[in-house]
């Protein structure tokens, strides 16, 4: 850098220092403007967008944002990462966005890319899982092994979002080799990995958990054993001997059991009704979970009455659900049962009653029982407009973002109910759900489906998406087809 540049950068840092951010971004932005060094530019550019953040003068985070690709030369990947960090702390997403764009396109470096797809990330924008692979590709061509897992991780974090890429979050995990990440890094993985439908792949997860539970950081220690734990919650009579074994190791840790002292226990009476085959297993095994936890025991005996048929009279008001969180899990229990009275009494307005009480519950961020679908699923076959439309949308609740917890009777069958009643959106969602979990024919259901919804795009002059299912479609069944031929052979 010449004098002369030395002596303009001082000058302008003092103009700020003295003047404060409004008079350094008079000063700054008029020397960007009138340099011809790139790397003084650069830094003018840099301090102005830092005072014009300060500011939160958005008009003028915008103009310099565009002049930004005008610096042809340097490397700023540590300033523009932190202005867009700044950026994204102020609320000003939409403007990281472009600014860690602009650095993308003027220098094409792993790093860059890394910011651009966080940012992205960050927005909740779908391209984010498109700019994530770019810098996993740019990261391996510079050797760049820190940037590349750490894309990685959060590629596969971000299509586990949707049911149409778990497939492929569920590939990208593998790829992480989980002793050269963080903990926080191998927790997302972990979460991802038990989504897949390989007990082994969900095993490997569930031991990932165990290790960040037996670590010293007791946040992420936290936050590792309730992850366990919902899943488990969720995933209930599909527990494998395998599985339930990684959990009780799990919670079986000495600092576990002091803060959940039932909960080793909770997962081997939950193992013992998966493996029940009969009704007196199933029985001697709800009543070991009774005495683990014992509200369950009366939601026990009233599930065998209502199995048995017996009366049970309507009740008279809506009952406010308890705001301690065990006794209110304990009431949505009462209300699935409710709902399953009322259906087996042919009473459909009070079954759309209760379950439209579910559905806000579960809008409002309560988690609730994975058995809510299968209630849901079975609701949607009385014809009575009113029930279908409550337990439609709570059933568009529960498939709008990819999860654990089939219904009882699978992904599959319900799409087909979905399909049956015109719900087409709704019913695809659900196929691919079948599709992510591996269920029996799920693929080339959707497949079968897919091509339909191409053609009827093609027919009304949809190209572009017609073109897009079309494809889908076709790498779907291909890889089925891939995955039939490697287990025949």
């Amino acid at each position: 850098m010449s004098v002369t540049a030395s002596v303009v950068l001082a000058v302008a840092e003092r103009v700020e220092r003295t003047g404060g951010a409004r008079a350094g971004l008079v000063a700054w932005r008029t020397l960007a403007g009138n340099a011809a060094d790139a790397e003084v530019r650069g830094r003018a550019l840099v301090a102005a967008l830092r005072c014009a953040l300060a500011l939160r003068d958005a008009a003028a985070i915008d103009e310099l944002t565009a002049r930004w690709e005008s610096v042809d030369s340097g490397v700023w990947d540590d300033a523009i990462a932190s202005l867009a960090i700044e950026l994204v702390r102020a609320g000003l997403v939409p403007r990281a966005v472009a600014l860690a764009r602009a650095e993308a396109r003027r220098h094409r470096t792993a790093r860059s890319l890394y910011c651009y797809a966080r940012c992205l990330d960050v927005a909740r924008d779908p391209d984010a899982a498109d700019a994530l692979r770019d810098a996993i590709a740019r990261a391996e061509k510079e050797g760049a092994r820190e940037i590349e897992l750490a894309s990685r991780v959060r590629r596969a974090a971000v299509l586990a979002r949707d049911w149409a890429t778990t497939s492929e979050a569920i590939e990208e995990a593998r790829r992480v080799d989980l002793a050269e990440v963080p903990p926080a890094s191998r927790l997302v993985v972990a979460s991802v990995m038990l989504r897949s439908p390989s007990r082994f792949s969900r095993a490997a997860g569930l031991a990932a958990l165990d290790a960040i539970a037996g670590g010293d950081d007791a946040a992420l220690s936290a936050r590792a054993v309730a992850l366990a734990a919902r899943w488990a919650d969720d995933v209930r009579d599909e527990l494998t001997t395998l599985e339930a074994d990684r959990l009780v190791a799990l919670f079986g840790r000495e600092a576990i059991v002091k803060a959940a002292p039932r909960a080793k226990e909770a997962t081997r009476a939950l193992a013992r009704i998966a493996a029940a085959r009969d009704d007196a297993a199933l029985g001697g095994a709800l009543d070991d979970a009774a005495r683990v936890d014992s509200s369950l025991a009366s939601l026990h005996a009233r599930a065998r009455d209502v199995l048995r048929g017996r009366y049970e009279a309507p009740p008279e008001g809506a009952e406010p659900p308890p705001a301690d969180p065990a006794r209110r899990r304990a009431f949505r229990w009462s209300e699935l049962l409710d709902v399953v009275v009322a259906l087996r009494d042919r009473a459909p307005a009070r079954a759309a009653r209760t379950l439209r009480a579910l559905a806000e519950a579960a809008a409002s961020g309560e988690r609730l029982p994975a058995e809510v679908l299968g209630v849901a699923h079975a609701a949607l076959t009385y014809d009575d407009p009113e029930l279908r439309e409550v337990a439609s949308g709570l059933v568009a609740q529960r498939l709008r973002r990819a999860c654990a917890g089939a219904p009882p009777r699978g992904w599959g069958r319900l799409a087909d109910t979905l399909a049956g009643l015109g719900m087409t959106e709704l019913s695809t969602s659900a196929r691919r759900a079948a599709a992510a979990a591996k269920e029996p024919g799920a693929a080339e259901s959707l497949g079968s489906e897919l091509v339909r919804e191409g053609w009827e795009l093609a027919g009304r002059g949809d190209r572009a998406r017609a073109i897009a299912k079309l494809h889908e479609a076709k790498a779907l069944l291909a890889a089925s087809r891939r995955d039939q031929f490697t287990q025949g052979s």
